[in-house]
């Protein structure tokens, strides 16, 4: 994550929020009862109560005009005000805290942030302050320094507001990850980012994208490549994004998950996802290696039609390569035929059913599949189903994927990966019938 993006998006934020918080936040305060009261909690038998003094009228008149003031966008004359009512003195606690809250509202809208900080440590220096002033003076401190690119100082105001808030918000958790994060203290980022994840996650809702990214670019600079995988597995499931889909692969990679590396780019590809030579180009040679030739000539050769891949050399040589697999695969379909109708175990006909699939020939790669698992092939019962699953997908047969699918899901090889293809042909499912309802709509009318 780049520290430029994570300042821009906060400078924008505090910006909407300057005045919204700044003064219309104050207007509250002002309008607060005489006396306040504040607790800080002193241990879990018994509370401390500090009494806050009072704002005076003629104080309050004073922060009425300065407000008014900035309102109307006249900053230099709401600061003259604050000047005035500063170098009269004679102000108690509170009223100097109100006061300088004030000032740092107007200087952050100013871009003057060194003044504002200043503003908001002169706020926390004031002696019984309601708890209210103290939380969000640390906050925005927090905030300021962070947009300073001051991350030690960031997390220094942050770690002393989580020591004072009772149920500190995601949102926060995320906030302290970042500054951790560009500091490059991975593990300290780790622990705050979860925990903003965990408690999105357990109220039954799906976290914000940028903090699962924060999370994935967490593990890979720790090397932790089967957590970057798992977050990239809820990425693809909840933000499905090509760059997802293609880092899972390129981490199943990592992993030594072969099938997976496969199974991720596959899935991007049928999505037409992958549009670069590079992508396509490794998608054949996995297809190949997992001695699916026919497909990746398939890959190839509709890549060279659309330009993506060049016809030079090497990229023909590949697909010559891989027609010619293919055509092996042909040849040894008789055989197989042959040699499945006489076997009383069903491994021949799950090869069988292999090698239909590698042709494309998916009425008969069902058949065959259906055939060797009725009969009994344990050791690739597993993938038989994974393939079977695939067939009835390219046969349009939906439903009945969705099922074969369910049963490679009782198998450890096969359950992921069986679970993205079933998110994918139910979300595949809702949108065919969404347009089928839209033409319905549009042919009533």
């Amino acid at each position: 994550m780049k520290s430029g993006r994570a300042i821009s998006n906060l400078k924008s934020l505090m910006k909407r929020l300057a005045f919204r918080v700044g003064l219309c936040g104050l207007c509250v305060l002002i309008q607060m009862p005489l006396t306040a009261l504040a607790q800080t909690e002193q241990s879990s038998a018994e509370r401390k109560t500090i009494t806050t003094p009072t704002l005076r009228e003629n104080v309050y008149r004073s922060l009425s005009d300065a407000q008014e003031k900035a309102e109307a966008n006249q900053s230099v004359e709401a600061i003259a005000i604050l000047d005035r009512l500063q170098n009269r003195g004679g102000l108690n606690s509170y009223e100097a805290a109100m006061m300088w809250r004030f000032y740092a509202s107007i200087y952050y809208s100013q871009d003057n942030y060194d003044d504002a900080i200043q503003a908001y440590q002169s706020l926390l220096n004031q002696s019984d302050l309601p708890k209210a002033l103290e939380t969000e003076a640390l906050y925005s401190l927090g905030q300021l320094y962070f947009v300073r690119e001051d991350y030690k100082g960031a997390i220094e105001q942050l770690e002393r507001w989580f020591e004072v808030v009772t149920n500190p918000t995601p949102k926060a958790y995320y906030f302290l990850a970042q500054a951790y994060y560009q500091t490059g203290a991975f593990d300290r980022a780790l622990k705050p980012i979860q925990r903003a994840v965990d408690i999105v996650e357990k109220q039954g809702k799906v976290p914000r994208e940028d903090w699962y990214m924060l999370l994935r670019a967490i593990h890979f600079e720790q090397n932790d490549y089967a957590a970057m995988a798992r977050v990239l597995e809820i990425l693809v499931k909840h933000y499905p994004k090509k760059s997802y889909w293609v880092q899972l692969s390129g981490i199943y990679g990592e992993l030594k998950q072969e099938d997976k590396r496969l199974s991720a780019l596959e899935i991007a590809y049928r999505q037409n996802l992958l549009d670069e030579e590079n992508e396509l180009i490794t998608l054949a040679q996995l297809l190949l290696r997992a001695e699916v030739p026919y497909k990746a000539a398939r890959v190839l050769e509709k890549g060279m039609k659309d330009g993506i891949i060049k016809e030079d050399k090497d990229n023909l040589r590949l697909l010559s390569n891989a027609w010619t697999m293919a055509q092996e695969a042909e040849k040894t379909l008789p055989t197989l035929i042959q040699a499945a109708k006489i076997s009383d175990t069903g491994e021949l006909d799950v090869r069988l059913g292999q090698t239909y699939y590698q042709l494309d020939q998916w009425e008969q790669a069902v058949t065959s599949f259906r055939r060797g698992l009725n009969k009994g092939a344990p050791d690739q019962a597993d993938n038989a189903y994974l393939l079977l699953g695939l067939s009835l997908y390219n046969l349009d047969r939906l439903d009945d994927a969705i099922d074969t699918f369910r049963q490679a899901t009782k198998y450890d090889d096969s359950r992921d990966e069986a679970r993205r293809w079933i998110e994918y042909l139910e979300k595949e499912k809702e949108r065919r019938e969404q347009l089928a309802q839209s033409i319905l709509e549009l042919e009533s009318d």
